[in-house]
């Protein structure tokens, strides 16, 4: 497992980070000690906790939340620092994965194909006029970062801040280092593109006449009796009580000077299919779980057709020999060993994420980890942590 950890630097830069200046945090990150992954796969549950947590502090990392899912067993799940079970933290693009999720059963719904052009079918906002808008743009391309579409990330709001529509970030940004969102990419190739998201998230609005935390809330987190997960931007803290907010370490983050953020605080997300879900390990987990199942016929609030289309590959990113991108996930294939990894990480202002998973087949029985973390100098710590419970 440890091969997506030696893609480099640039792919996770554009993966995981919500915006380019989020790379310094990878870059002036502290080392992990060099032993840490391999003592953690062969640590007993306590000896798990100790060492995670001494590694945390020695990164400044101050909450880490650990969900594993083994077989079928029930999730276990593990808390460093101000981590809690019942804490939620901003998954960032891990958001995308139970986005495609809840506007693929919208469409399933709808009776809208994977590659139909959904152009006309957006109300809000005349497609065809942005640039690169006169082709067609369908649900396939936008899911699988291959519709050319710009706009790879978003660095979020400070929390007192007015935000701007759905409709608004894609066609007209009020911050003056962002552009209009274009199609100036060649479709069909992997481009990693948090506005193909939220066009995504513009048509599902569109086509239920619903927001978007509320359809996904609708067809997705409730089904799957996720009630630890929201992508309400921005969060109403009294209205998830008694769940309560993990706030943010932000002094690590290199975003601080750009945009108002404070200690223990985040950023708000309006773009909720790319970067805004609230979540805790433990919900999450049960959602990538619930995907894997759907994908290998254990039907559940995901409809089979809409996880196999999730997890098949539908673009070559290039990263790596086997790597490609689904619908909302990554997949690593490794022909030789009839295995298949899928996973994602995620980094917001403050937040750092990063799930990973192994289908089930002949060999092999379902597992699910999930890592999220409070500050942003816990990228690799997550990465470490994740690939060393798969090991196990």
């Amino acid at each position: 497992m440890t091969t997506r950890r030696k893609i480099g630097l640039s792919v996770f830069a554009v993966l995981a980070l919500s915006i380019g200046a989020l790379v310094l945090a990878s870059i002036f990150e502290p080392s992990l000690d060099p032993d840490f992954e391999k003592n953690l796969t062969a640590a007993t549950p306590d000896e798990m906790q100790s060492l995670i947590a001494k590694e945390a502090a020695k990164l400044g990392v101050t909450a880490v939340s650990i969900t594993v899912i083994d077989g079928d067993q029930a999730p276990e799940s593990h808390y460093v620092g101000r981590a809690r079970a019942d804490g939620l933290m901003q998954v960032a693009s891990l958001s995308k994965a139970a986005a495609a999720a809840s506007i693929l059963i919208v469409a399933d719904q709808k009776g809208v194909g994977l590659d139909d052009d959904i152009r006309e079918q957006i109300t809000s906002l005349d497609i065809a006029a942005l640039e690169g808008g006169d082709r067609p743009v369908t649900l396939r391309q936008l899911l699988s970062h291959s519709t050319g579409a710009s706009q790879s990330g978003y660095p979020g709001y400070a929390r007192d801040a007015s935000l701007p529509s759905t409709a608004e970030v894609i066609n007209d940004p009020p911050r003056i280092f962002e552009s209009q969102l274009a199609f100036d990419g060649e479709p069909g190739e992997f481009r990693y593109s948090g506005g193909g998201y939220t066009i995504a998230q513009l048509w599902a609005e569109d086509v239920t006449g619903k927001a978007f935390h509320k359809l996904a809330e609708e067809v997705l987190l409730k089904p799957l009796g996720m009630a630890e997960s929201t992508f309400a931007q921005p969060i109403d803290e009294a209205a998830i009580a008694p769940l309560v907010i993990v706030g943010a370490d932000a002094g690590f983050d290199p975003t601080e000077g750009v945009f108002s953020s404070l200690e223990d605080s985040w950023h708000v997300y309006p773009e909720q299919a790319a970067a805004g879900l609230w979540t805790t390990s433990r919900d999450y987990a049960r959602f990538i779980a619930a995907l894997m199942d759907a994908a290998t016929g254990t039907e559940n609030a995901i409809p089979t057709e809409v996880a196999t289309a999730m997890v098949t590959p539908q673009a070559e990113t290039k990263w790596e020999p086997g790597s490609f991108y689904g619908l909302g996930i990554v997949l690593t294939v490794d022909d030789a060993k009839n295995q298949t990894d899928v996973w994602h990480t995620g980094a917001n202002a403050g937040y750092r994420s990063y799930f990973v998973a192994r289908a089930v087949t002949t060999e092999t029985a379902r597992r699910v980890v999930v890592v999220s973390a409070n500050t942003a100098s816990s990228s690799y710590l997550n990465r470490a942590i994740g690939d060393a419970l798969m090991a196990r």
